[in-house]
């Protein structure tokens, strides 16, 4: 009975800390907004990747609105690709709701969130963060190396401040990540943004580490974000600093209390077996 009581403990979703190799449970999440372009040559690099490998994973493409052909070459990409699954929406929703249907469809434990644009090589960087994740990581960042896309000044703000303020470690937290998805199911993230998923976590007290990552010039297509990027971001943190005084810190305590009564039973059970 004791050792029932244990399995089930180190097995529930507050101790689950095991490499994602362990049991490859994992989807890949790919963002996609007018990206016809570059779709046939990702999809390329991914059954690559797949192969170097040795096994595949199920990739879910969510078409944010799309106006371009990129819907229909998905459509035609996935009769021939059984681990594909698409989702469309009608208009424009934003990556944060992109994040919302990604929660909604994955039922993995774990969610590789990639790039359409090529400016990430899933060949290298989806072995890289796999491989950095080990067992007690709970989130894994690509740190974007060489990075020539203009966007430098306004990244190091955010990721600075955000160093500062939510003891969060990485460098880039707005790039290509691998996280535990059990941890986002319960985050307001349209309130919270997917900018700074990765540094509320981190004020929650889980680990969420980097891996260097080889940053690419886009293949095709423009990029969808311009100058207003800084002024968006700055509006973004306010919010999320007004969450995390508020309703944040009580989900913070609520969820650090739970998780220390739990692995503390469990050390209290382990005892008593030996």
């Amino acid at each position: 009975m004791v050792n029932l009581i244990t399995e089930s403990l180190l097995g529930s979703s507050l101790l689950k800390q095991e490499s994602p190799l362990l049991n490859y449970s994992i989807s890949i999440v790919i963002p996609c907004l007018n990206e016809e372009g570059n779709l046939e040559r990702l999809f390329l690099n991914i059954e690559e990747t797949f192969e170097d490998m040795g096994f595949s994973l199920p990739v879910l493409v969510v078409d944010d609105g799309s106006t371009d052909n990129s819907y229909q070459i998905l459509k035609q990409i996935s009769e021939t690709r059984d681990y594909l699954t698409i989702v469309r929406h009608p208009q424009r929703l934003g990556v944060a709701r992109v994040w919302k249907t990604a929660l909604d469809y994955v039922q993995t434990d774990w969610i590789f969130w990639g790039q359409a644009d090529l400016e990430s090589d899933p060949r290298t960087d989806i072995p890289l963060l796999l491989k950095a994740c080990v067992p007690g990581v709970d989130a894994v960042a690509g740190w974007r190396q060489k990075r020539g896309d203009g966007k430098v000044f306004a990244s190091k703000i955010a990721n600075t401040t955000c160093r500062l303020l939510f003891d969060l470690k990485i460098h880039d937290m707005n790039w290509i990540k691998l996280v535990r998805r059990d941890l986002l199911v319960n985050l307001p993230i349209e309130t919270i943004t997917h900018r700074y998923l990765l540094a509320v976590l981190a004020a929650q007290g889980y680990n969420v580490t980097e891996v260097a990552t080889p940053w690419h010039p886009r293949y095709s297509g423009t990029s969808k974000f311009g100058k207003k990027r800084l002024l968006t971001s700055t509006i973004d943190f306010v919010k999320l600093w007004w969450w995390f005084q508020t309703e944040g810190r009580l989900i913070n305590r609520q969820q650090q209390k739970s998780t220390d009564s739990v692995i503390n039973y469990a050390g209290v059970v382990q005892q008593e077996i030996v």
